[in-house]
């Protein structure tokens, strides 16, 4: 327990750092130093590298996560498990490479007025998919060796870092832009070879086959399991990158870049889920082992109830000082206002479901997520196919909150319905009524000259607000006993 208690709380030090890194990159050099087409060109290349390389690891992250335990034999090599682990890798990596080929004659009529920019750079795509699929792969590994944080200290710190450094010599004219876009795939591609290189330091590579350890009734198992994975990880992508790729299609690069930019600011409100679905996971994983259904009902509440807290409070600060975000990022980026408030909402909503993907997917019936994410990857399709067209970047960021909103009400009333859970009650209505509150105070103060003492100030008073009244309201019992524990100290 020790070990899993120090990686979590090392890990979610370098997700917050990551995630503070990638805000300096994203949303302030991003703006300042591109124009909009080369951020929308570098976003886009990225969401569809992930979409590309999560499809194409064949969903075996959850045959390496769930049936690992079967094949480790530190002694055998884990019986020819990374033999394995490769040529899915390579089969995937195949597989993206015939769609690439078959996919590049239509490029031209995607990109449109973008297609001499953007077709330069298509070939990107190949090593990007290539290094993504093999990190994924070998990060799942890695964590099943119990080393969970070597993969995000790589892609969320290391990366980021090499990015701003190279953004920083864009700034004083040092590289152009080609040069930077190389360095910043080379950046991407790294974490795989990193990644390798420590689990060979570690002797935990050998591509040994043993096929003869696969009997049938684990093939099968491993095959049912790789279906489920990819079908996740198929809804997961599309919903998560089908806007930007959307964007680009129906749209231009230039507005796929305000769309990724502005859509950073919204993403910061759910940025508290990640730690506690991580932590979360675990402990209802094992209630379920033991058919504690009490505990999982009282984590699945407590969970949405104070996330939902946060969420609003993170929100409220966001939206009253939206003018003084605007004036972080440059004039072009100021028709995506409303981004910023509709995928605020959608986050909030997604908080506001707590733990309820981690409770299906550890239930019995974990097959229902595959066919939630399958219905809501359709829904943000056709939403943008609707929505794009007649609002534009607003469209894509109001259709990403429909379809958040209805995928979370659906696990909602699943949970409720097959087991009981029953997360709601008027407290949340006292939640809504603290972040009116405290929005209208802080929306009522004057101007300061200074947009940075203006968000200060806006923050304080805010959250002064919902906090105070929220303890004297007394919305979680939880939350009022903490503080007077920090009162009393």
């Amino acid at each position: 327990m020790g070990i899993i208690r120090k990686q979590t709380i090392i890990g979610s030090l370098f997700s917050y750092s990551g995630a503070l890194l990638g805000l300096v990159n994203t949303a302030i050099l991003f703006p300042r130093l591109l124009s909009t087409d080369e951020v929308g060109l570098l976003t886009w290349l990225i969401a569809a590298t992930m979409m590309t390389s999560q499809i194409s690891s064949l969903g075996f992250g959850a045959v390496i996560s769930r049936l690992f335990p079967y094949f480790r034999n530190k002694e055998n090599q884990h019986n020819g498990f990374m033999f394995i682990l490769f040529c899915v890798g390579i089969l995937g990596f195949a597989l993206s490479l015939i769609a690439y080929f078959a996919l590049t004659p239509f490029a031209p009529g995607y990109f449109d007025s973008d297609s001499s920019f953007n077709l330069d750079y298509l070939f990107y795509l190949i090593p990007l998919v290539f290094f993504s699929i093999f990190f994924n792969l070998l990060d799942g590994f890695n964590r099943v060796m119990y080393d969970a944080i070597s993969g995000t200290f790589f892609r969320d710190i290391v990366f980021r870092l090499i990015v701003l450094v190279s953004l920083l010599l864009l700034g004083q004219e040092i590289i152009d832009f080609n040069q930077l876009i190389f360095i910043y795939i080379s950046a991407y591609c790294l974490p795989a070879v990193l990644l390798f290189a420590v689990l060979i330091k570690r002797k935990q590579v050998s591509f040994k086959p043993n096929l003869k350890f696969i009997k049938p009734d684990l093939k099968k198992i491993m095959i049912n399991t790789s279906v489920f994975g990819l079908l996740n990880n198929f809804g997961n992508k599309i919903a998560a990158q089908i806007d930007k790729i959307m964007i680009v299609g129906m749209l231009s690069l230039g507005a796929n870049g305000i769309f990724t930019v502005m859509s950073y600011f919204g993403v910061l409100v759910s940025m508290p889920s990640r730690s506690l679905n991580k932590i979360s996971s675990t402990i209802i994983a094992e209630a379920w082992k033991k058919k504690d259904l009490k505990t999982i009902s009282k984590t699945y509440a407590q969970s949405g109830l104070h996330q939902f807290m946060v969420a609003c409070l993170l929100f409220v600060g966001l939206w009253v000082n939206i003018d003084n975000v605007l004036q972080i990022v440059t004039p072009e980026y100021i028709e995506g206002k409303y981004v910023v408030f509709f995928i605020g909402l959608s986050n909030v909503v997604l908080m506001l479901s707590g733990i309820s993907g981690v409770v299906i997917q550890n239930s019995p019936a974990y097959r229902k997520q595959s066919l939630f994410l399958i219905i809501y990857a359709g829904l943000i399709v056709v939403s943008n196919a609707i929505m794009i067209p007649i609002w534009g970047i607003i469209g894509a960021a109001a259709a990403s909150f429909i379809a958040s909103l209805c995928f979370n009400l659906m696990k909602y009333l699943f949970l409720l319905k097959r087991y009981k859970f029953q997360p709601l009650n008027y407290r949340y209505v006292l939640v809504v009524f603290c972040a009116v509150l405290s929005y209208y105070i802080a929306y009522l103060l004057p101007k300061q000259d200074s947009f940075i003492v203006d968000i200060i100030i806006r923050g304080a008073i805010v959250s002064l607000i919902y906090i105070a009244s929220s303890l004297i309201l007394c919305i979680s019992k939880d939350f009022n006993d903490y503080a007077k524990k920090l009162i009393k100290r």
